[in-house]
C-alpha cells in the first residue's frame, strides 16, 4: 500500500454485511439444511459481480420488491455456487407455474396500494420466494417487481386520466410519493405524469361536456 489514490477521479466502493440469520434462512429455502460457509479464497465471478451489482443499485431504489428480488438473485448465486452446506439445491417446481401466476395477478391487482412483497406471493402460492421469481419469469418473462411496477403505472395513468390529482393518484397506485411516481412514469413513457394529465386535459373537457 502506497497511500496514494487508485485513480485521478477518484473511488468508492460499496459491500453488503448479510447477517448469519439471513444467508441460514436463504439457505433453508435453497433446501439446505445448515448456514453456507465460505472460504476465505478470493472470488472470481463475472456474473456474480453483477449480480451483487445490480443488489446494491437497486437497495437505493425507492422500488422494494425490486430491491428484494435482485438481493435474493445475487445471494442466491453465491450460496449455490461457493457455499459449503449440506443439503441440495431446491428442486424447481416445473409445473404450475401458469396456475400460481394466476393467483399472484389476482392477489397484486387487489394490493396495488398497499406493500407488496415476494413473501407475501411466496405464502399465498405456499412456495418459495426464489419459485416465485421463477414462475414470473416462466409465465410472462418478467421479475415480480416488473410487473408490480407496470400494474400501478396503468393504475395511476387510469387514475389520472378520471381527474384524480397526481399525489393522489402516486398514494392509491402503490407509489412511495409523487415523485416516486415521476420517476417510475418517465422512465417507462418518457413522460412525466403532469405531462400525461395535459395531454389528455383536452379528452378530459370534451368527455366532461358530452356527459352533460
Amino acid at each position: 500500500m502506497t497511500g496514494k489514490q487508485g485513480a485521478d477521479e477518484g473511488w468508492a466502493y460499496r459491500t453488503f454485511y448479510p447477517p448469519v440469520p439471513l444467508m441460514a434462512g436463504l439457505a433453508h429455502e435453497l433446501g439446505r439444511a445448515d448456514a453456507p460457509v465460505f472460504s476465505p479464497a478470493n472470488i472470481e465471478d463475472n456474473d456474480l459481480a453483477a449480480a451483487l451489482m445490480a443488489a446494491h443499485q437497486s437497495s437505493t431504489s425507492q422500488d422494494a420488491t425490486q430491491a428484494e428480488t435482485s438481493l435474493l438473485v445475487a445471494l442466491r448465486r453465491l450460496i449455490v455456487r461457493y457455499g459449503d452446506c449440506s443439503g441440495r439445491v431446491e428442486e424447481i417446481e416445473s409445473s404450475g407455474s401458469r396456475r400460481r401466476f394466476l393467483l399472484y395477478e389476482d392477489l397484486v391487482e387487489s394490493n396495488l396500494g398497499s406493500q407488496l412483497d415476494l413473501q407475501g406471493l411466496a405464502d399465498a402460492a405456499r412456495v418459495t420466494r426464489f419459485q416465485v421469481i421463477r414462475d414470473f419469469k416462466k409465465a410472462i418473462g418478467l421479475t415480480p417487481a416488473a410487473y408490480i411496477r407496470d400494474r400501478r403505472l396503468r393504475r395511476a395513468s387510469s387514475l389520472i386520466e378520471q381527474g384524480l390529482g397526481l399525489a393522489e393518484a402516486a398514494i392509491a397506485a402503490g407509489f412511495a410519493d409523487q415523485s416516486h411516481l415521476s420517476r417510475a412514469f418517465r422512465t417507462m413513457h418518457g413522460m412525466t405524469p403532469g405531462m400525461f394529465r395535459r395531454g389528455k386535459a383536452p379528452e378530459l373537457k370534451r368527455s366532461h361536456i358530452d356527459r352533460n
